[in-house]
């Protein structure tokens, strides 16, 4: 999208090609073949004996029914011409065709292009000299139109630069050779170059122009992103021949070198189909003892299921010694090398074979020989496991087996994993109590091509019932057992280091980012709200726009505080605490609405009133996760259930770890919570939260529906590369900024831990504006922030410490004569000879009359101070004492040690009393 154009100008722009181009004539434009010259047409991308693609609605609409494409004179562009990856370069195509070019934005001025760099200007002259790779990759076997294809989406060309200084047959000469263009994200990010005469450049075959590591190369990103099967493959022109024999919907990815296994990000294969033929017959390495290429594809396989997704390696035992995929489709043929790559192994263990001929380098797993024995009887297949019942050899020497079914699952992986300790997690320290677990990854049927993952003890590996329940039917139980007792050999083969946790924590005493398929639970749905949680991806434009339609929705910031509250609660492991939010709301004034759109642009869940009545549910609501969590409505729950809330949100601000139940289930507390409602009941954490409210009046333009998700997972990328030192002192200046303006008195330690909350918020306003490139004085915000955070401080003045809650009850309790302690109403007075009036009381019995009393119960149990000594030290350490250690005559008797407590300064903090001079 051009960000200078009006939406609405380019959205009519959009209608007006929709109905005013005629498909027909546009499926003429684009090549497409009609059948008989009436009719449907045939589809671009695969034969099809009878014309597939068919164009109604008068010449406005298309769909191909070999497929589920379809759409407007668009999305046919698109379809035809995969290289325009985007609808505005379609769009901008068919304008230039029909003479409707696209409105140009209304700027007076104009940015100055941006200089093109190295990297695209050979990319430029590679596409400009694309014809001349065409007689080369042929002469590999490779079809035309496969060429032409890769061609046309701009990641194949042609580089026939030599240098003038550097003689032929020195390093750096360079000479013609292959270009291949690796594109991620529509953007170029490398030119790999295969020379075509290797000795005119110094014996060099190969030359990177670019970053390395990281990306691979497809021929056509369009076609990966759509395909049902991926085959992984080495090298780009391997990548070719496989593309030769297989259909529009495999995709070929090359690596460009087995180093890039570690590297590459391999989530986006989640779902498809994945073969792995790297080049396993390579010749064996001296130094190693190891295949290379077979060595990557086991590396390759560990990261797979790390990822839960499913594969299966190409068989290639019988291949040639030093046979890749582009020799055997040149020796052979493509009927050949097809039925290769559908052979694939049948072992249990990935890439270690259990038949034919041993060959050197191949023993991934050193097993026994009473193991090695009954190895070779265990077969798979994707998502089934049989076994070897009998077998017999005839007079020829053919050898016959009879496979019986074992399992309706194929047990991908079992690995040991050892699971950080919550210590470790929330501080970076070094990790003492490390927990030994069992991660068992298998495909199954209903799962499809995704892995599924559970985690066992030591006591569930043998238990059959476990694994019924968990996987599927177990029809040979005994030789399942000892299929289990393999897999336990294996089990260094994946073995890592884990955390349990989603959000931003310390691994290994480093910041690191973690998704819910990242974490280990032995029991994910009740330990974790976010176990299955996949942050959004985007860019910074989005970060941008999303923080934009926030400071608009309402006026001074007031929605835009609750995000930067949610994007900011990552920070907590670095902080080592992080306020809670209160939201409070008017009726009628948007907060459901904003609670929806908050939970689409963070991607968090916001629980019912229902959801919090157990102790379980709270708990794990708030386990394992930086992730902010919402309370909707909380406070219309029963107070015993507030009381318990109460506890946990207190225990929250910071970190709790325990363990439940009989099998002692483990949880780390620590999640942000946002309560949410029309009358927040917070009172007691008031120093462990900060706020916004929102009303009629400040309500602005609603959040479009059509709004981007905010791009969690690079902002959580961003924020593991901060440097602890750096936010403590980014923490030190905002605390700094939020002293000089506060309007709480310097002594009020109360008022200062709220500045820090506020201060924190403040801190990840600074990381967000530098993560989207934004001004922090962008719509005022911490100007608002401040100006909210004086507001709370004000308004809690007399709410904020535990004394005055208790003051607040014993004025009640002395209203309703409930109070039988003794204690009197009495005149004090000043120096100046001035008096006023004072309760006097003993602050043992009062805090003796609010633990044994049976009506304030609950009341007792939610305060934080129990004693009478710690009451009376806040009552001293306030300004409504007038005088302490006073003796009065009560009922006849001598009462020594009261308390006088000013019923004027009582007042000031919202506290009345009526004093009863009789008494």
């Amino acid at each position: 999208m051009n960000a200078r154009l009006p939406n609405s100008e380019l959205g009519q722009w959009f209608v007006q090609l929709k109905t005013a181009i005629d498909l027909h004539d546009l499926a003429e434009r684009l090549g497409l073949k009609r059948q008989g010259g009436k009719g449907n047409y045939h589809s671009p991308h695969h034969p099809d004996s009878n014309a597939s693609l068919s164009i109604f609605a008068d010449g406005r609409g298309w769909k191909d029914w070999s497929g589920d494409a379809g759409g407007s004179c668009i999305d046919l562009v698109q379809f035809c011409r995969p290289e325009l990856a985007s609808p505005l370069a379609a769009a901008q195509l068919l304008g230039d065709w029909y003479g409707m070019p696209q409105p140009k934005p209304a700027m007076k001025e104009r940015a100055e292009p941006a200089r093109k760099s190295t990297l695209d200007y050979i990319g430029e002259r590679c596409l400009a000299k694309a014809e001349g790779v065409i007689p080369y990759l042929a002469g590999r076997g490779i079809d035309e139109a496969v060429i032409r294809r890769a061609i046309q989406c701009k990641t194949l060309g042609w580089n026939d630069w030599h240098s003038a200084k550097v003689a032929a047959g020195e390093v750096g000469h360079g000479g013609a050779a292959v270009a291949f263009l690796v594109r991620s994200g529509g953007r170029l990010v490398a030119v790999d170059l295969r020379y075509v005469d290797p000795a005119l450049n110094g014996g060099v075959k190969a030359q990177c122009q670019g970053e390395r590591e990281g990306h691979g190369w497809c021929s056509d990103p369009a076609r990966l992103k759509r395909a049902r099967m991926v085959v992984i493959v080495e090298s780009p022109i391997n990548a070719l021949s496989v593309e030769c024999c297989a259909s529009s919907d495999v995709a070929a990815l090359a690596l460009r070198g087995v180093g890039n296994v570690d590297s590459i990000d391999w989530t986006a294969l989640r779902g498809k189909r994945v073969l792995v033929a790297l080049d396993h017959s390579d010749p064996v390495n001296p130094a190693t003892g190891l295949r290379p290429g077979l060595a990557a594809a086991w590396k390759l396989s560990e990261k797979l299921i790390a990822a839960d997704i499913g594969h299966l390696l190409v068989d290639m035992q019988e291949w040639d010694e030093g046979e890749d995929i582009n020799d055997v489709l040149q020796r052979h043929g493509k009927d050949v090398l097809t039925a290769r790559l559908r052979k694939l192994e049948p072992w249990l263990v990935p890439g270690m074979p259990g038949g034919g001929e041993r060959l050197e380098g191949t023993r991934r797993v050193q097993l026994p020989g009473h193991d090695f024995a009954v190895y070779w009887r265990f077969r798979v297949k994707e998502d089934f496991t049989q076994y070897v019942d009998e077998f017999k050899t005839d007079d020829d020497g053919k050898r016959s087996e009879t496979l019986g079914d074992l399992c309706s699952f194929r047990v991908a992986s079992l690995s040991r994993l050892r699971i950080q300790s919550h210590l470790a997690t929330i501080s970076g320290a070094a990790d003492h109590q490390p927990e030994t677990v069992f991660g068992i990854s298998a495909q199954l049927a209903r799962h499809g091509t995704v892995l599924h993952r559970e985690v066992a003890t030591d006591d569930k590996l043998y238990n059959l019932e476990w694994w019924k329940g968990r996987f599927g039917a177990i029809w040979k139980p005994a030789q399942f057992q000892r299929l289990v007792n393999l897999m336990e050999r294996a089990a260094d083969l994946g073995a890592r280091d884990v955390v349990n946790f989603v959000g931003l924590s310390w691994k290994a005493g480093a910041l690191a980012a973690q998704e819910g398929q990242d974490c280990y639970f032995i029991e994910p749905q009740k330990q974790c709200l976010y176990y299955n949680l996949t942050f959004p991806r985007g860019t910074q434009q989005q970060a941008r726009t999303v923080i934009q339609a926030y400071q608009d929705t309402f006026r001074d910031n007031a929605a835009a505080i609750v995000l930067v509250w949610g994007l900011g609660t990552h920070l907590k492991n670095l902080l080592g605490y992080y306020p809670h939010f209160q939201m409070q709301a008017e009726k009628g004034s948007g907060k459901s609405k904003l609670l929806e759109s908050l939970q689409t642009t963070l991607a968090f869940q916001v629980l019912s009133g229902q959801m919090l009545k157990t102790d379980h549910r709270r708990r794990a609501s708030v386990s394992f996760t930086s992730q902010p969590v919402g309370w909707d409505e909380f406070s219309k729950l029963p107070k015993t259930v507030l009381s318990d809330i109460d506890a946990l949100l207190q225990s929250t601000y910071r970190f709790e770890f325990t363990r439940v139940g009989a099998s002692l289930t483990p949880y780390l507390m620590c999640a942000p919570v946002l309560l949410a409602g029309e009358e927040v009941d917070a009172q007691s954490l008031q120093s462990k939260l900060c706020r916004s409210s929102l009303s009629k009046e400040r309500q602005g333009a609603i959040i479009p529906h059509d709004l981007p998700v905010f791009p969690l997972w690079p902002w959580l990328q961003f924020l593991a590369d901060v440097e602890p030192a750096r936010l403590r002192d980014l923490h030190r200046h905002y605390l700094g900024v939020c002293e000089r303006h506060s309007r709480a008195p310097a002594g009020d330690a109360t008022a200062r831990r709220m500045m820090e909350n506020y201060a924190a918020l403040l801190c990840s306003w600074a990381l967000l504006c530098e993560f989207a490139d934004l001004d922090p004085q962008q719509g005022g915000f911490i100007e608002d922030l401040l100006a909210e955070m004086n507001s709370h401080i004000v308004d809690t003045d007399g709410s904020r410490l535990p004394w005055v809650w208790i003051m607040e009850i014993l004025l009640s309790e002395l209203e309703a004569r409930r109070y039988d302690y003794p204690h009197c109403w009495d005149r004090v007075k000043h120096a100046d000879g001035h008096t006023e009036m004072a309760l006097f009381i003993r602050p043992n019995h009062v805090m003796d009359h609010l633990s044994t009393a049976p009506h304030l119960r609950a009341k007792f149990d939610a305060l934080p101070v129990k004693t009478g000594r710690i009451f009376k030290n806040q009552l001293l350490q306030s300004p409504v004492v007038l005088a302490d250690g006073v003796e009065k005559t009560i009922h006849g008797r001598r009462q020594g040690h009261l308390t006088a407590i000013s019923l004027a300064q009582l007042e000031k903090l919202g506290l009345y009393a009526a004093p009863d001079i009789q008494r």
